[in-house]
């Protein structure tokens, strides 16, 4: 039975490309792509998860996932209605039934579903680990994107996760 899992958070039309593109995109999706097949190479479990609001509308164009992705049908699919990709959804149940305890995570956004969701899975008790730079965000008026990814790196290493 698998122990670890990749997460891969909200990397949608509509979040990576609303009116403009994410920082490092092309980058990101890359990198995501490697564990993906790292882990579809050692039959192990790869969840997407997709935010669902009034915006991003379930079955949307914007709803899907990133055609750059190697996501295949048989990948698990989790939507979320909260940046916390645990708030009223299966996930804990899902990772519960396949044994899993310790969870890659990438994605989209930086600042808010992927912090939000590393922040939980390290106070439910799963080991936490991610690639330097393998989440992503826009620039905000305080602070570039790039600047925004390095500053939640900072707080989430050796606190929340491991980077491997």
């Amino acid at each position: 039975m698998p122990t670890s899992a990749l997460m891969v958070i909200d990397l949608q039309n509509g979040v990576c490309k609303p009116d403009r593109v994410i920082f490092n995109y092309e980058n990101l999706i890359s990198k995501i792509n490697k564990r993906i097949d790292c882990y579809r190479s050692q039959d192990l479990p790869i969840i997407f998860i997709q935010h669902e609001d009034s915006l991003l509308r379930k079955n949307s164009t914007i709803w899907e996932l990133v055609s750059d992705l190697h996501y295949k049908k048989h990948d698990i699919l989790i939507s979320k209605k909260h940046p916390n990709s645990f708030y009223q959804t299966h996930l804990k149940e899902t990772l519960e039934n396949l044994g899993i305890s310790q969870l890659e995570i990438c994605g989209a956004q930086t600042d808010y579903c992927v912090d939000a969701t590393v922040k939980m899975a390290h106070g439910l008790g799963y080991q936490v680990i991610m690639q330097h730079h393998a989440s992503s965000t826009f620039d905000n008026k305080y602070m570039t994107a790039e600047d925004t990814i390095n500053f939640y790196e900072n707080i989430w290493n050796n606190r929340f996760l491991t980077f491997i």
